[in-house]
């Protein structure tokens, strides 16, 4: 049953984001003729949703403003009921509809599908675009939580751990808790990802603050291993003497980063040029760059316009989806890492290295934070990989900044 309700919903999701994407292209084919007739006085056109948004009364449902090049503007609310048909009612200006709320949690899978499709069918080839587009992935962009909204994460502050389990690295001292999330919502909003259904996810890494950064954490040095950790906590299976109900206190010696609350937004990314996914398509269609870690000219402009969009470079907090790298392609560090620790030869130009690093998947991505007082580096980001997030604990990391 609890399938069959998940299928019907993704039905639901699939038909409304299907006509967000229709009545985007209306509005777009009926717009430009309009300002090719205007000239200079139009004031341009554009549409504009917060994406699809889920209730707890399990109603799907998205807001649409459209405007016109007269700089008029109407807003319609689409709908999609049990049986997966979009209904539509126009709101009355100024009106608040039930599509806002705490309750809610964003969705702007459609309208980022629709932007980025049209930048990679202005910067590529047909063919290439369309196999670009087909490489996108779902994630959660983690974003600090404003009042009333629900909160998936927590950002530094203290956890709650069963006694006597506070991560540490034998021989240098305590990891720093990172972030905690919680399985069962992220899991709803993003299923793709396939993390654990139930319990608690922690995020430890040794960011040197407690040895004034004497042991720096690296792929490059597989004896580094024990500077970071993630702990799947499952308080309803806690010995009554390894509750977890309160949060553990750090160490002597180890200061906790200020707690922010982080609300979730699901969105759409796409892989790094260099990634072992990405260049695999260049590499099909033709576009390969001059030298290792350089993009075509068409590929960067590409790039370029995809890092423009909001939240389309650094700087964000993310469970799943692609990394966003800050130097090499993440997923070959971490496999740098991995054979390290298993002794096999590691070489970044070799093929079949490469197709191995395609197989990590981003669990999760932490940037640099003023509000939790987190600085990786200059300015840099952790990344946890995982061969397979539904075994999360066995996730490895690297960090990147500069």
């Amino acid at each position: 049953m609890a399938a069959d309700r998940y299928d019907e919903l993704m039905a639901r999701h699939a038909a409304l984001a299907r006509e967000l994407q229709e009545r985007m292209r209306q509005h777009q084919e009926e717009m430009v003729p309009l300002m090719a007739l205007l000239g200079g006085s139009s004031q341009g056109f554009g549409s504009h949703t917060n994406g699809i948004r889920l209730a707890r009364d399990g109603s799907l449902d998205a807001t649409l403003e459209l405007r016109d090049v007269h700089g008029g503007t109407s807003t319609v609310v689409l709908r999609a009921d049990p049986h997966g048909d979009v209904v539509e009612h126009v709101a009355a200006a100024g009106a608040e509809t039930d599509t806002d709320g705490p309750s809610r949690t964003r969705d702007e899978t459609a309208e980022r599908l629709a932007v980025v499709t049209a930048l990679a069918e202005t910067h590529l080839p047909a063919d290439a675009a369309q196999d670009f587009v087909a490489l996108l992935r779902p994630a959660l962009r983690l974003e600090h939580a404003g009042e009333g909204e629900p909160v998936v994460a927590q950002l530094g502050g203290l956890p709650s751990l069963p006694i006597n389990s506070w991560p540490v690295w034998d021989g240098h001292g305590p990891l720093s808790h990172v972030l905690t999330l919680a399985c069962e919502p992220v899991g709803a909003l993003q299923p793709e990802l396939g993390i654990p259904a139930t319990g608690r996810l922690a995020f430890f890494y040794f960011d040197g603050t407690f040895d004034d950064l004497a042991s720096p954490v690296g792929t490059w040095d597989p004896t580094t291993r024990p500077g970071f950790r993630v702990l799947h906590l499952h308080p309803d299976r806690a010995a009554p003497h390894d509750r977890m109900d309160l949060a553990t206190p750090t160490p002597p010696g180890l200061t906790a980063f200020p707690a922010v609350a982080l609300t979730a937004v699901r969105t759409l990314t796409w892989p790094a040029h260099e990634s072992p996914v990405a260049e695999s398509l260049w590499v099909e269609a033709g576009m390969v760059g001059p030298r290792p870690g350089v993009p075509s000219p068409a590929v960067a402009a590409l790039y370029d316009a995809l890092h423009a969009l909001p939240h389309g470079g650094y700087d964000t907090h993310q469970v799943g989806g692609y990394a966003c790298p800050q130097q090499n392609a993440v997923e070959m560090e971490v496999e740098q890492l991995h054979r390290g620790l298993t002794g096999e030869p590691f070489d970044w130009t070799d093929p079949d290295v490469q197709a191995a690093a395609a197989g990590w998947q981003l669990l999760l991505q932490v940037a640099s934070d003023d509000g939790a007082q987190m600085m990786w580096g200059d300015v840099g980001q952790l990344y946890f990989l995982a061969r397979s997030p539904v075994e999360p604990t066995e996730a490895l990391l690297t960090m990147q900044c500069g």
